[in-house]
């Protein structure tokens, strides 16, 4: 069916809003054919309203052939019918409303009598279009930045305009909300957009749908930037039920949309490269260098700084880059999830507490607190019911996803601020950009010949768990040296602790995490995370048995390659615990011990000088495990393997990152 042309000369005509199915974007001309193109108008405020051709109705169900015929085709002498009515309404199917068109219009649209009615209705409308889902987005997208922010990337602007900044900001908003007991997990999009060049003249743009699709959109306008900013608040409310001035305090309302802060504040927003490659910013068809780093040391940037693995191992966990990049992503909104968990872990830890009860039950509360965490952090389930986070065991999973979201937005940035030229203007290669951004003191490949590789072989072969059934082999070893490490450790004395008061031990995390480690140092969560989410309290993390850290890697989401670290960590006096101690954290402190032991059944069965055993004097008197370990068979360990946490980032030095296949 050719497009319904709307043609009119009435000066006032009312501009009307175009609304174009982002998965029809495509299909439209096509349907249309290149004779049929779609007409356009213009009002008194110059806006252009385009209408899109609707999909063939080859297939439609019998009830799309009773529709009227004065709808099927609708002359083009009917002027004032809004581009909104373009399409003919989708029967849903088999116990299904069908969705009428004019229901989604935006509220200002609608005359005041309609306006009860309609806010109950348009916001099941504008995200429950079809069963039929959406394309979903491509998995890597081109974004396209001009200013402070770049145009959504699936609009049809994307070329032409850019995001509307003033002195109040910047007037782009991604709005989320899941709802489990309505099976509803949407986002919404808001941007003023301007012709590049003219930023008098302002379209109000909005995106909407599910999360993981691309949703359905529509544009307003143009209007003068007043006109525009004004229009941009009474959307942002109407969602929102807050004003855009009040965002960065706004609390959710049931119901209602949650505002993401993003942070806009990156250098660079190149889009599709694999970062591991890195983005190209030199001016100029210049030529890029041969990188000067190790071979190792590329292998290991490659792995750090790659967007493909980024990809895989958040959508692993369910979330949605796309929504909110790692790269736009605000530290308060990473504090914000880590606040959300932690009042989810209050109710779980403790059913009949008060928040439980005021929320009608623990059934009630869990569904609330979960719908509040994952409007704050997106997650895609596709056409599935938001997973509910009833227990610890998935609580701990969106814990996991939190903590490394914050080193991968570290990762991201150090991407996109790379410089790659050097010092005097000359091109860098990616790479060597990339790890000039970690700042790092010393990042020295191990010589696969040397005693050095050989004991920390041994050490990788020798304390591996016989309950973990994976294997692993030691592919490179780099020595490693942050210098803000090495002045804290040296500024608390640790330096001049006494033999065996310092132990080599591993940690391990995912490759991804990597870059954001080794560029701030190993992190304890911040008082915003819940403490029952850690076994023994919010510290960092140790074990002297390999397999026990490197079952945190994930490495079958980076092609079977694992990191991990051995850091020298001052640990004695211990603070031994044979069970879960959730504030074990305080009664270390009050205990004057420098380190919680969490005693495991399987114990090193000697222990050696790392220094000697490595080669490497700087590790004089601290102690490694020595050999294959023993199993203590006393009947009041709970956990199979020691942990060893500390509660200090100072006592922590980075010695070894090693790069294994598992």
């Amino acid at each position: 069916m050719p497009p319904r042309k709307k043609t009119t000369t009435d000066a006032s005509a009312p501009a009307q809003p175009t609304r174009v199915s982002a998965r029809n974007q495509a299909k439209a001309q096509a349907a249309t054919g290149a004779s049929a193109p779609a007409s356009q108008s213009s009002d008194t405020n110059g806006a252009v309203a385009t209408a899109s051709a609707p999909k063939s109705k080859a297939k439609a169900p019998a009830s799309k052939a009773k529709a009227p015929a004065s709808k099927a085709k609708a002359p083009a002498s009917k002027t004032k019918a809004p581009a909104s009515k373009a399409r003919a309404p989708t029967s849903k199917g088999k116990g299904k409303r069908v969705r009428n068109e004019d229901e989604d219009k935006d509220e200002d649209e609608e005359p005041e009598s309609k306006k009860a009615k309609k806010d109950a209705e348009e916001e099941e409308d504008e995200d429950e279009m079809d069963d039929k889902p959406d394309e979903p987005p491509k998995k890597m997208v081109t974004i396209v930045k001009r200013g402070a922010a770049p145009v959504d990337p699936c609009s049809r602007f994307v070329a032409t305009h850019q995001v509307f900044s003033n002195t109040e900001g910047v007037w782009d908003a991604m709005l989320n909300q899941t709802d489990i007991g309505k099976n509803a997990n949407k986002f919404y999009v808001i941007q003023l957009l301007h012709p590049v060049g003219n930023a008098n003249s302002c379209l109000l743009f909005t995106r909407w749908g599910r999360v993981g699709e691309n949703g359905q959109q529509q544009e307003k306008g143009p209007f003068p930037a007043t006109t525009a900013i004004s229009e941009f608040k009474k959307q942002f409310k109407s969602k929102t039920a807050a004003n855009w001035e009040d965002r960065h305090t706004m609390v959710a309302k049931k119901g209602k949309y949650t505002w993401l802060e993003r942070d806009f504040e990156s250098k660079d927003d190149d889009g599709d490269d694999d970062r591991g490659e890195g983005s190209s910013r030199a001016k100029g068809p210049q030529k890029i260098p041969e990188s000067t780093l190790a071979a190792e040391v590329q292998e290991l940037c490659r792995l750090m700084f790659s967007t493909r693995l980024m990809d895989a191992h958040l959508s692993s966990m369910n979330y949605d880059a796309h929504k909110l990049p790692l790269g736009k992503l605000a530290k308060a909104t990473v504090l914000n999830g880590f606040a959300a968990l932690k009042t989810l872990s209050e109710v779980i830890s403790t059913p009949d507490c008060d928040a439980a009860k005021n929320m009608g039950g623990f059934n009630q509360a869990v569904q609330q607190l979960t719908d509040r965490y994952y409007s704050i952090i997106p997650h895609v389930f596709g056409r599935n019911r938001p997973t509910v986070i009833s227990d610890m065991g998935l609580l701990k999973r969106e814990l996991d996803l939190v903590d490394a979201l914050g080193d991968m937005e570290v990762a991201s940035k150090l991407i996109s601020s790379s410089t790659l030229t050097d010092d005097n203007g000359n091109p860098l290669n990616p790479l060597d950009a990339h790890f000039r951004s970690l700042r790092l003191s010393t990042m020295d490949p191990v010589s696969r010949s040397s005693k050095e590789f050989v004991g920390l072989e041994a050490y990788t072969r020798d304390t591996h768990g016989h309950t973990h059934g994976f294997s692993v082999s030691l592919m490179n070893a780099y020595r490693v040296e942050r210098q803000d490490e090495t002045d804290a450790w040296v500024n608390a004395g640790y330096d001049k602790l006494g033999d065996g008061e310092r132990m080599l031990l591993w940690h391990g995390s995912r490759t991804t995490n990597f870059a954001g480690i080794l560029k701030q140092g190993l992190r304890i969560a911040p008082p915003e995370a819940p403490v029952t989410g850690y076994m023994f309290g919010k510290g960092v993390y140790f074990a002297d048995m390999m397999s026990k850290s490197a079952g945190y890697c994930h490495s079958h989401l980076s092609d079977g390659t694992g990191l991990l670290l051995l850091c020298e960590v001052a640990v004695k006096p211990f603070f031994e615990q044979y069970n879960a101690n959730y504030d074990a954290d305080r009664a270390c402190h009050a205990a004057s011990a420098r380190a919680t032991k969490g005693l495991g059944r399987v114990q090193p069965a000697a222990w050696q000088d790392a220094g000697e055993t490595l080669e490497h004097d700087a590790l004089k008197g601290v102690h490694m495990p020595k050999g294959k370990p023993k199993e203590n068979n006393s009947g009041q360990e709970s956990l199979m393997y020691n942990e060893y946490i500390v509660y200090d980032p100072s006592q922590i030095r980075v010695r070894y990152l090693l790069m294994v296949k598992m």
